[in-house]
C-alpha cells in the first residue's frame, strides 16, 4: 500500500491512507491538527512518527516523545508500537511506554464507539459546575456523538442552540401556563445546547476565535430574549404601571450587570472581545471570599451562580411550574440582582485581583 506523510512544520505523520472518520474527521486529517498544535507548544520537538491509519492520536503523544533518537512507542497492550523517529538524529532502536489515552484505537465500529466515549468524558471544560457535571454534560455528550456522526459542526449546534431559545423566547411572549412551562423548558434545553458547540468544537479540534464568539453572544442573547419574552407575556395579561415599573428597572440593572462582569473579565485577561464569557466572574468571587474571608462574598458567590450560570435556566423551568404568571421572573431576580451588582461594584479589586490570578495559572499550564 502506498504510504502517504502528513507535512506540518516539523512534525510529519506517515500514514498508509487518510483512515476511518472518527468523530467528524478522517484520523490523517486529526493526527494532522494535533500535530500541529503540539508544534506549538513544543518548539524543540520534530521528526516523523510512523502509525497505521487506524489509530487516533492526542497532544499527551506528543507530550512524550523523546526530541531526539529512534523509537518505538508502545501505547497499545494488543497493537503492535508506532516508530518515531527524531529529526538528525540516528541511533539504537530504544522503546518508549506512552499514557494510556496518548493514541485511541479506532480500527472497528467497536473501537471507534468506545474511544469516542472515552474522548467525549474528557470534552467537558474545567472548571464545571455540579449542575453541568451530572446532567447538562450527560446529555450534551449524547447529542454531540450524534451530531458529529452525521457529518454536522459545533457551528450547526449553535444555530440549534439560537432556534430553541427564539423558539423558548416566543412562547414565553404568550399567555398560558402551558406555553410558560414549554417556553422554560425550552430555555432550559438551550442551555445544555450551548453546551454541545464547544464540545464538539473540542472534540473535532475545530475551535476558533470566531467559533468562541459567536457561542458567546448566543449565550448572552438568549436570556435577554426570554425576559423580553416573558415581560410582553406579562403585558399581556395585564401588567399594569407597577409591574411596566419594575420590568423596566430589572432590565436595566440585569444589563447593567452583565456589562460590568464583561467589563471585569476583560480587563483581568487582557482579551479586546466585547461579547465575553462572565463564568471567571463567579470562581473569582468563590476566590475573593477565601481570600478575604468576607461573608458577603461567601453569600454572593451562590447567587452568582444563579444568574451567571447554568441554574439560571433551571430556575425559569422550578418558576413556570409554580405558577403560569410572567411577571414573577422580574420579581424574582429584582429580590436579588441589586445584591449582585452591588456586591461586583464595592469588592471590585478583590476579585479582580483573584482572576487575574486565575488567568495567570491558566496561562502558565
Amino acid at each position: 500500500m502506498k504510504t502517504t506523510a502528513t507535512t506540518t512544520d516539523r512534525i510529519h505523520i506517515a500514514v498508509d491512507g487518510s483512515g476511518p472518520r472518527f468523530l467528524g474527521l478522517t484520523t490523517a486529517e486529526r493526527n494532522r491538527r494535533v500535530a500541529r498544535r503540539a508544534e506549538a507548544r513544543h518548539p524543540q520537538l520534530a521528526g516523523t512518527l510512523r502509525l497505521p491509519d487506524d489509530v487516533a492520536l492526542t497532544g499527551s503523544m506528543f507530550d512524550m516523545l523523546p526530541r531526539e533518537g529512534t523509537w518505538h512507542v508502545a501505547w497499545h497492550p494488543d497493537r503492535p508500537p508506532l516508530a518515531w523517529q527524531a529529526e538528525g538524529v540516528v541511533g539504537p532502536l530504544r522503546v518508549i511506554p506512552v499514557p494510556d489515552g496518548s493514541a485511541y484505537d479506532v480500527s472497528s465500529p467497536a473501537a471507534r464507539r468506545t474511544s469516542a466515549w472515552r474522548l467525549l468524558r474528557e470534552a467537558s471544560q474545567p472548571p464545571d459546575g455540579w449542575l453541568s457535571t451530572h446532567v447538562h454534560r450527560r446529555v450534551s455528550r449524547l447529542f454531540s456523538y450524534a451530531l458529529l456522526r452525521f457529518g454536522l459542526t459545533a457551528h450547526h449546534a449553535t444555530l440549534l442552540t439560537a432556534a430553541l431559545g427564539l423558539t423558548g423566547a416566543c412562547l414565553m411572549a404568550q399567555t398560558s401556563h402551558r406555553t410558560m412551562i414549554a417556553g422554560a423548558f425550552l430555555f432550559w434545553c438551550a442551555s445544555i445546547a450551548d453546551v454541545i458547540g464547544g464540545e464538539m468544537a473540542r472534540l473535532s479540534l475545530s475551535e476558533s476565535s470566531g467559533g468562541e464568539r459567536r457561542d458567546t453572544l448566543v449565550d448572552h442573547s438568549i436570556p435577554a430574549l426570554y425576559y423580553a419574552g416573558a415581560t410582553i407575556g406579562w403585558w399581556r395579561q395585564g401588567i399594569g404601571q407597577g409591574g411596566i415599573t419594575l420590568s423596566v428597572c430589572v432590565g436595566l440593572v440585569l444589563a447593567a450587570t452583565l456589562l460590568f462582569a464583561m467589563h471585569l473579565v476583560r480587563k483581568a485577561s487582557g482579551s479586546r472581545q466585547f461579547f465575553i464569557d462572565t463564568k471567571p466572574v463567579e470562581f473569582a468571587v468563590a476566590d475573593a471570599a477565601l481570600t478575604t474571608d468576607s461573608q458577603i462574598l461567601r453569600v454572593a458567590a451562590p447567587v452568582l451562580v444563579m444568574f451567571l450560570r447554568e441554574v439560571f435556566p433551571l430556575a425559569f423551568a422550578i418558576a413556570a411550574l409554580a405558577s403560569g404568571w410572567r411577571g414573577i421572573y422580574p420579581t424574582l431576580v429584582a429580590a436579588s440582582l441589586p445584591f449582585v451588582l452591588l456586591t461586583l461594584v464595592f469588592y471590585v479589586k478583590p476579585i479582580e485581583d483573584a482572576m487575574r490570578d486565575r488567568f495567570a495559572t491558566l496561562a502558565a499550564s
